[in-house]
């Protein structure tokens, strides 16, 4: 009866009103307006590098290892790039960040371009760039959405972050997808088209480059190292958030072998690109109309749904590995599971700081420390991988790998309650 009462009287409303939802987002200041049109830049041109880099790898070695090397050293350096930034930009404003980062990301395309069929060999130093090129991406964004957003708007936030961000996926591996067939039906070999996409992507973040506005205003204040570590001991709330930091980036294996899996089921790069954009439209859909629903009240509910759906989706996809789950995999698992699952913990991860009286000023302690301990999952994970996986083994076996770690979500949910309840300790109202 409860729960009726809570959706009867306030979801009928705000799905039918599209005045309530442009009324709450004018509530977003400009900085998160900002950020919101720089990660739709941002996840346009990743949204097609990432998926489509790891295909090449795979296409150009028909092996798996190549690609783990590459992610190993890009989160390492990610890591890396983050204790860098924190000395060296502390105070400064994060429009640098953002220049350096799109300046960067030009350069790794170029040396792409530049080796290519060679470029599988050289996996390591790539990985190297692209994480350094990232961190740079990554800790301007973080720092942006802590000064842009608070706890009242931060669903509604993220749902029109991941919208347009789906608008992006949309458009991005549909062209990705197009030109990588123009260009081998017109030069005749394989990778041509990888060579004109790879030049396409540098273009893109050469002109985003210089197109970033003045954020000047916006920064850090804080940064020692030894500090942001001493969190997990000093912080019970923070350090449920980084043990959940970990168990999530234990999960990046998943990610890469999915564009690799998907690429096995749909038999070309066209027919990728047009999967990814045909149910990211939907996620268009998803993404506002959930940040919309969501409410502090609705979090813990919401959080469960999603968990049941990606587990279901997660073990489905690899199970059946036809073009079936596949579509489970993208409605049920993408559009609808993952919003409903991450809004809560990105929240919550949020609110942690902002319970703390120092928080803004040590809010970049904060961020290293989970990129400390994500990337650390991140790197057992890969190097597992890379351990059970040699070079004769084939794709499909890969796929038991990734139905075992998407029960990693029902961890990730179980920290994610236990996060919630030390909130509620130190006067987190989630009745409104």
């Amino acid at each position: 009866n409860s729960l009726k009462r809570d959706f009867g009287k306030d979801i009928l409303p705000d799905t039918m009103s599209l005045m309530n939802f442009f009324k709450r987002l004018k509530d977003l200041s400009h900085h998160a307006r900002l950020t919101i049109y720089l990660n739709t830049v941002f996840v346009f041109s990743r949204a097609i590098g990432d998926v489509f880099f790891n295909v090449y790898l795979w296409r150009s070695t028909n092996s798996l290892i190549p690609i783990a090397k590459y992610q190993l050293f890009y989160w390492f350096s990610l890591i890396l790039g983050f204790v860098f930034i924190g000395y060296k930009f502390k105070g400064k404003g994060m429009s640098q960040l953002f220049r350096i980062s799109f300046f960067l990301h030009f350069i790794f395309y170029i040396a792409i371009l530049l080796l290519r069929e060679q470029a599988s060999d050289f996996v390591i130093w790539l990985g190297i760039a692209g994480g350094f090129a990232a961190s740079f991406y990554w800790a301007a964004h973080q720092v942006m959405v802590y000064s842009g957003t608070d706890d009242k708007v931060r669903e509604m936030f993220y749902g029109v972050l991941g919208s347009l961000g789906s608008f992006a996926n949309i458009v991005g591996p549909a062209i990705a997808g197009t030109v990588i067939w123009f260009g081998a039906s017109f030069d005749g070999e394989k990778l041509s088209g990888y060579y004109l996409l790879f030049g396409l992507l540098a273009l893109i973040f050469l002109i985003s480059e210089f197109a970033i506005k003045q954020t000047g205003d916006v920064t850090f204040k804080r940064f020692r190292l030894v500090d942001s570590l001493f969190l997990f001991k000093e912080k019970p709330v923070w350090r449920l958030n980084l043990l959940r930091s970990f168990v999530d980036g234990m999960m990046i294996t998943r990610a890469f072998l999915w564009s690799v899996l998907s690429f096995v089921i749909l038999k070309n790069e066209l027919r990728l690109g047009a999967v990814i954009s045909i149910f990211a439209a939907l996620s268009i859909v998803t993404n506002p109309l959930i940040g919309l629903l969501y409410k502090t009240s609705r979090r813990k509910l919401f959080n469960s749904i999603g968990m049941i759906f990606l587990v279901f989706a997660g073990i489905i996809y690899p199970l059946w590995l036809n073009p079936v789950s596949l579509i489970i995999d993208r409605i049920l698992g993408e559009s609808i599971g993952w919003p409903l699952f991450v809004f809560a913990w990105l929240a919550f991860f949020f609110l942690a700081i902002d319970k703390d009286p120092e928080g803004k000023e040590r809010q970049f302690e904060y961020f290293t420390s989970h990129e400390i301990f994500q990337g650390a999952g991140r790197l057992l994970s890969i190097g597992l991988f890379m351990l059970f996986f040699n070079e004769t083994q084939q794709i499909t076996q890969a796929r038991f790998w990734f139905g075992g770690l998407s029960l990693l979500f029902i961890v990730v949910w179980w920290l994610v309650g236990k996060i919630r309840v030390q909130l509620v300790t130190q006067g987190y109202n989630e009745g409104v």
